[in-house]
Order: C-alpha cells, then sequence, then structure tokens
C-alpha cells in the first residue's frame, strides 16, 4: 500500500513539476515595458489580423513584419501606461458615439455584420477602437499649449502654395424640377414678372432641393452633366434660363452670381492653412514625445522567442 502510494505522489510530484515548467515558459514575458509584461501568447493574439499576410511571406521578411508590429505594440503599452499615469481613460458614452460616428448610416447590427465579413472580431476592434480614441486624449494633452502658429508661418506656406488656392470659374445658382414643359412655362413667365424664384421653388419644384429655395450652392464646370453646364455657364445672372429637358424632367435654372478663376484670397483660407499647420507641429511634437518616452522607459525584448515564431499557411 505505502508502494503504491508512493508510486501516486512521485508521479502527482512530476506532473506538478511538469504543469509548473509549461506556466513558467508561457509566463516568460516576450516583452518587459518598464513593470508591464507581454508574453508570446499575447503577441501573437494581437498579430491576429496579419496573419494571412505572414504566410504569404519568406521567412526574412516576416521577421520583418514581426518586428515592426512588436514596435507597435510597444508605442501602445507606453501610450496606455502612460494614460493610466496622467488619469486619463475613456467613458463608454464617449466610445458609443465614437462608434456611432463611424457607423454613420448603418445600423449596429448592419455594421457588426459589415465587420465579421472583413474578418474583424467585434470586441477586438472595440479594443482597438478605446485605444485610439484613448492615443488621441494623450497626444491633445502632452502637445497642449506647445504649438503656436503665428501669422507671418501662415503668410508663408500660402505664397509658397498659391497653386493650392487657384479656383476655377464658379456659379452660385438655383434650380426648379418640374413635372411638364408646360408648367415649367407657366412659372417661368412668373418669374419673369418679378416673383422670387425662392419662393416657387419651394412650392412646385419637384427636387429635394427645393427645401432651400432650389439652392444648389458653389460649383464648377464639369459637375453637372455637360447639358446643365451649357446652360448654366452661358446663363447672365439675374437671368431665368429657358426650360431644360431631363430624363428627371424639366428644368428652370437662375444663377445668383458668378466668381472669376483666380487664387483664393487670404483672409479665405487663413484658418483653414492655420489648423493645417497646428496639425502638422502638434504631430511632430507627439513623434517626439513619445521617442523621449522610449528612450527614457526600460525596456527588454527576448529576441530569441520572437525569431523562433513563424508562420506557414497550415497555422
Amino acid at each position: 500500500m505505502t508502494t503504491v502510494f508512493s508510486l501516486k505522489f512521485n508521479c502527482f510530484l512530476l506532473l506538478l513539476c511538469l504543469s509548473l515548467s509549461g506556466c513558467q515558459q508561457e509566463s516568460s514575458p516576450l516583452i518587459k515595458i518598464g513593470e508591464r509584461s507581454i508574453t508570446l501568447s499575447i503577441f501573437r493574439q494581437e498579430i491576429k489580423p496579419l496573419q494571412t499576410e505572414l504566410v504569404l511571406l519568406p521567412s526574412e521578411q516576416q521577421k520583418l513584419l514581426l518586428r515592426q508590429a512588436l514596435s507597435q505594440l510597444i508605442d501602445q503599452e507606453l501610450l496606455l501606461a502612460e494614460a493610466q499615469r496622467r488619469g486619463i481613460n475613456i467613458s463608454e458614452q464617449e466610445l458609443q458615439q465614437a462608434m456611432t460616428d463611424l457607423r454613420g448610416n448603418y445600423t449596429a447590427d448592419e455594421y457588426l455584420e459589415i465587420l465579421h465579413n472583413a474578418g474583424q472580431n467585434p470586441e477586438r476592434w472595440m479594443q482597438q477602437l478605446r485605444i485610439r480614441l484613448l492615443s488621441s486624449k494623450v497626444a491633445a494633452r502632452v502637445t497642449s499649449g506647445k504649438s503656436l502658429i503665428d501669422s507671418l508661418q501662415v503668410q508663408e506656406y500660402y505664397l509658397q502654395h498659391l497653386d493650392e488656392y487657384r479656383r476655377p470659374e464658379q456659379l452660385q445658382a438655383k434650380q426648379m424640377l418640374l413635372a411638364t414643359e408646360e408648367e415649367a412655362i407657366k412659372l417661368r413667365n412668373r418669374l419673369l414678372a418679378g416673383e422670387s424664384f425662392s419662393k416657387l421653388a419651394r412650392q412646385f419644384s419637384i427636387s429635394p432641393d427645393r427645401e432651400n429655395g432650389g439652392d444648389l450652392g458653389l460649383f464648377s464646370l464639369g459637375q453637372f452633366p455637360p447639358e446643365f453646364d451649357n446652360i448654366l455657364f452661358n446663363l447672365t445672372p439675374g437671368r431665368v434660363s429657358q426650360p431644360v429637358k431631363s430624363p428627371y424632367g424639366i428644368h428652370l435654372f437662375l444663377v445668383d452670381k458668378r466668381l472669376k478663376a483666380g487664387v483664393l484670397p487670404l483672409a479665405e483660407v487663413e484658418s483653414t492653412i492655420r489648423q493645417q499647420l497646428q496639425s502638422t507641429e502638434e504631430a511632430q511634437l507627439y513623434r517626439q514625445w513619445l521617442q523621449e518616452l522610449r528612450e527614457r522607459t526600460e525596456v527588454q525584448i527576448d529576441w530569441e522567442q520572437l525569431d523562433k515564431l513563424h508562420f506557414n499557411k497550415a497555422e
């Protein structure tokens, strides 16, 4: 009896040692970033979306892509640690609002189906969205008040990029869409007698833009079908066109004003340029801050574990 018990106990100890050895191997970190650790299995999970690309690459290119993914994961962990240190977080309301913005006109179920069809895990996608929102918050915090763009910088950029601000000839016009030519002629006569185009458009037009008086906004040559362009760009501002037939019905057009081709004035684009320059400078400041964060954080990588990682089509 004692021999049997001893044998069973020894087997138990052997299994326990093997189990502990396996756990120790699994818990051996692939990366240590300060106090944070990432195991190989976690890294494999993180790079799962890359697997279909990895299996098509030769060994050396796989290594290169894996090292790039490792670098991105390190940056992500640095950001998460910094967000925690600064008390920055993403509320459920912020996350839901971001999801709503991304979905656009799709319902939650439709967007979920889109994710599934794209091979995306919804939970992982949500996690990555949260991380992107956190990254934006951290970036805003570390660059706040450090990017100051003055008027001279704006003017210099404008003068160096004048071609970007050249505009073609543009028109601002209104239209009315009617079912029959007879109705169009009657309404044109009322317009020639001085009645308001916007008012009649709201009352009689069958086009969706009737709600804003038929306003087409500003447009340049080529944005409408050629048969419309031929009428509009040869129409004197303030004049009502003859009825114009299209597959949709009968149109009446009125050109409100004509803007000549030329360079947009600085005053008109100044705020856009300032915002563009500020975004560029903030991005540079953020990259610099992240590089400094890397340099002052102790990062240890088990390159041997990483180099043994290989993907083939059988996986």
